[in-house]
């Protein structure tokens, strides 16, 4: 989670709410959303400077907004760089799969129908979100850099960690690299889906 707050908060500043929007929309597949886990996050950045805080009010609400802090942006510059942990790349509760044939059929046929429905559902929504950002991808893409690249302080967080000196690029970059990850989402639930109906099918044929 803290390394996904980072990851945001370099392109700018956010409230937590704005954070929260961020991971329900494009991020549910790989963390969660709730509050707590989100504010345990960013007290942990706090406390290691990776991140300040600063107040405001908007429409008579007092309001907090987190930003980068240039100690922050070397541990991100660094921590991007390294290979993917294979090992913290989880997609279900494991434990409780592998506890499954303990339970009585009907709940394991349960379990099976409801994670299948809910692949299914997270399926869609993918879908969904790469079907309009292909439809718009020049579109989304100016837009981006007219937001990205507006800001001097992004864009100088943009040229440190990935060593352009066209900021330009470097969204044209990431936003390929969004895509590729709604594809390997898209391909990895609908591989999903199939091995667990394969599951589902052996329960109900006893």
């Amino acid at each position: 989670m803290e390394k996904i707050i980072l990851s945001l908060l370099i392109l700018k500043g956010m409230t937590i709410y704005e954070i929260r929007a961020y991971i329900q929309q494009k991020l549910s597949t790989i963390c969660s959303d709730s509050p707590g886990s989100i504010q345990t996050a960013l007290k942990k950045l706090l406390e290691k400077g990776y991140i300040k805080v600063s107040e405001y009010t908007e429409s008579n609400i007092e309001k907090k907004r987190y930003s980068i802090t240039p100690r922050g942006v070397a541990f991100y510059k660094e921590w991007v760089g390294t290979p993917i942990n294979l090992s913290k790349m989880k997609a279900m509760e494991a434990g409780k799969f592998l506890s499954l044939g303990m339970a009585p059929r009907e709940k394991r046929v349960a379990f099976l129908q409801q994670y299948i429905d809910d692949l299914r559902s997270e399926h869609q929504k993918l879908s969904e979100i790469k079907r309009f950002r292909d439809q718009n991808r020049e579109a989304v893409i100016a837009k981006n850099i007219e937001i990205i690249c507006g800001e001097k302080a992004v864009v100088k967080n943009l040229r440190e960690v990935s060593g352009e000196s066209d900021a330009e690029k470097v969204v044209s970059s990431l936003y390929q690299y969004q895509i590729y990850f709604l594809e390997h989402g898209l391909r990895s639930i609908k591989a999903d889906i199939r091995f667990y109906e394969g599951i589902l099918k052996k329960e109900l044929e006893g």
